[in-house]
């Protein structure tokens, strides 16, 4: 957490003092009221750096931290679709990406070093050359709303490539929370008011739901401490459930019960309408990724992985969390997963994990 604070610290600082583009750019800047709206996909991301360094360590290290893979999906899928663009090629069109990483050397050589160098001033160079402790800066909304951009620097390849490797999480993070704040203003937008309601009246729990998922079951304490949430579409389905029960120790949230209570529910909720024996299990072809977790000060372990029927005739990914609420002396399981066939899955995961993460005893 403490490097994090740094982390956001050092932007505040370096961007009061640097100047992004030369003076007479900036006399010409544009109202943001007048910029074009961010182009591409959440996940996309541009990497615009002069191809010598690129094809180096600096450029390798770069890739691994924004293109390595995500856990718990069944096919490989990167964190970021990436794209390479000499700095010769960054035209106006391509300025208009959401997610940009600018990255330059104070001693590279060639037209394009020198493209990325003539975008600051003097006295920014100078600074960056005298203090090694800054290596990056980030400009919001530069080229086009809801666009961030984050600048590398370095005197050299060595000491630019060190700052990347020490801080990999840090820079990754920083693009990862632009990305599920994206997705949380798009799918929240219209919201299904009555569900919602309905939810909090008969399990005393909030949640968002983003319009168009139904209540395909809703079983109150009395019943079943159990809701389950869906939204159908031709070629897909994203749900969310809910259950819960009373229990006197919170020994109770640990790897183990995870397990059994995910068993529990399945068998008992999430059964096939025509053969109640074909039920939804978990997939040991990968183990399930587990940690514990502080969600909303209650104490839970989260949990990635894969689900099947125990037929075998379908399968997903899934994420949970099993949280403990000792005021209540109650254990609440949440789990979101997709079921969608020749798809990738990861930007319907990322809208599972943004309604999961609204959930509020």
């Amino acid at each position: 957490m403490f490097s994090i604070i740094k982390f956001l610290i050092k932007i505040l600082l370096f961007s009061s003092i640097i100047s992004c583009g030369n003076n007479t750019n900036k006399s010409r800047e544009i109202s943001k009221s007048f910029l074009p709206k961010a182009s591409g996909e959440n996940n996309e991301m541009l990497i615009v750096m002069d191809s010598a360094t690129f094809q180096r360590d600096v450029g390798r290290s770069l890739v691994n931290t924004y293109g390595s893979f995500l856990s718990g999906l069944p096919q490989p899928e990167k964190k970021f679709d990436l794209r390479y663009i000499r700095p010769r090629s960054f035209n106006s069109i391509l300025k208009h990406a959401k997610n940009i990483v600018v990255a330059f050397t104070l001693d590279g050589r060639g037209i394009d070093s020198d493209i990325l160098r003539k975008n600051f001033n003097e006295n920014s160079l100078k600074r960056m050359k005298n203090d090694t402790s800054l290596y990056y800066f980030t400009r919001r909304d530069q080229y086009a709303k809801g666009q961030v951009i984050l600048y590398l620097f370095g005197k050299s390849e060595k000491l630019l490539l060190r700052k990347i490797e020490t801080n990999k999480h840090l820079i990754l993070k920083y693009f990862e929370d632009e990305v599920k704040k994206r997705v949380r203003n798009d799918i929240f937008r219209r919201q299904e008011d009555n569900i919602v309601s309905k939810i909090y009246e008969d399990h005393s729990v909030k949640i968002k739901i983003p319009l168009g998922y139904d209540l395909a079951k809703n079983l109150p304490d009395s019943e079943g401490n159990f809701f389950w949430l869906r939204q159908l579409e031709p070629d897909s389905e994203k749900n969310i459930f809910v259950y819960y029960e009373d229990f006197n120790d919170n020994e109770w949230v640990d790897f183990i019960s995870v397990l059994k209570i995910r068993e529990k529910v399945s068998k008992k909720f999430l059964t096939d309408s025509e053969n109640k024996k074909v039920f939804m299990t978990l997939q040991d072809v990968f183990p399930i990724e587990y940690k514990d977790i502080i969600f909303k000060n209650k104490r839970g372990v989260e949990a990635i992985g894969l689900w099947k029927l125990s037929d075998l005739s379908a399968g997903g990914p899934f994420k949970s969390y099993t949280l403990y609420d000792e005021k209540k002396n109650r254990a609440y399981y949440i789990e979101g997963y997709v079921f969608a066939p020749g798809q990738k899955k990861r930007n319907l995961m990322q809208e599972i994990n943004s309604i999961l993460n609204t959930f509020e005893i």
